[in-house]
């Protein structure tokens, strides 16, 4: 039970910190849109980046309990999950502010 937990807690940090990063970024990136049309791509992006860390934590839960299963050690498993599921993470919030800035721009042109 305890690599379960310190490999949900190491990701869903992991995490956080990437999405943080990630979100300063973007809040950069955004610098010349107006409020109004910046706070839609915000959303969105606050939106996603909670889905993902969330998926992203639980993820990693079941990638240990699978690897328990096949045998491997609890350190070992959660090392392997947490690298797995930080980097996948981390990759997802970078499409995720990508994103994030095309709806502020959708809404920027089309209103």
């Amino acid at each position: 039970m305890a690599p379960k937990i310190i490999a949900c807690l190491v990701t869903l940090a992991s995490n956080v910190v990437a999405g943080l990063v990630v979100f300063f970024v973007m809040l950069m990136t955004m610098n010349g849109y107006s409020e109004d049309d910046a706070m839609f791509g915000i959303v969105t992006y606050v939106v996603l980046a909670v889905l993902i860390t969330i998926l992203m934590s639980v993820s990693a839960v079941l990638l240990v309990r699978n690897l328990q299963k096949r045998k491997f050690s609890g350190v070992a498993a959660a090392l392997i999950a947490v690298l797995v599921f930080s980097v996948s993470g981390a990759v997802l919030k970078g499409i995720c502010g990508v994103i994030s800035v095309g709806v502020a721009e959708f809404m920027r042109v089309n209103y």
